[in-house]
């Protein structure tokens, strides 16, 4: 009969061994989740990060387009203005020859409509 005690000594050897893997596992499933976890939030850090130096760089190029195009009309209203200048000077001096010139192009431009 001792192999009674015998059998149950190494039942109780058995399970105690299969409790410490279980907590090990345990342990190791914990600090894998942990990682993960961790892993996750900086991976999201970065991405909000990315996505806030996307946005200040997409204002920064809006903003240089915004004052380009306004330095754009700026000259080109200046440049309609000084033309506008000239126009009115011309035909004051030449009254003749801008009707004429003036005449021409309407006449170009109702031919160039009306063309089939």
């Amino acid at each position: 009969m001792e192999q009674g005690p015998a059998k149950e000594a190494n039942v109780r050897d058995a399970v105690d061994q299969g409790k410490a893997m279980w907590q090990d596992a345990k342990a190791s499933a914990g600090d894998a989740v942990n990682k993960a976890s961790s892993v996750a939030r900086d991976m999201s850090a970065a991405g909000s990060q990315a996505a806030a130096q996307a946005g200040e760089a997409i204002q920064g190029v809006a903003r240089q387009v915004g004052n380009q195009a306004s330095q754009a009309a700026t000259t080109l209203y200046e440049q309609g203005t000084n033309a506008g200048g000239y126009v009115s000077r011309y035909t004051a001096e030449q009254p003749w020859t801008a009707l004429l010139v003036a005449a021409a192009i309407g006449y170009g431009l109702g031919y160039l409509i009306h063309r089939p």
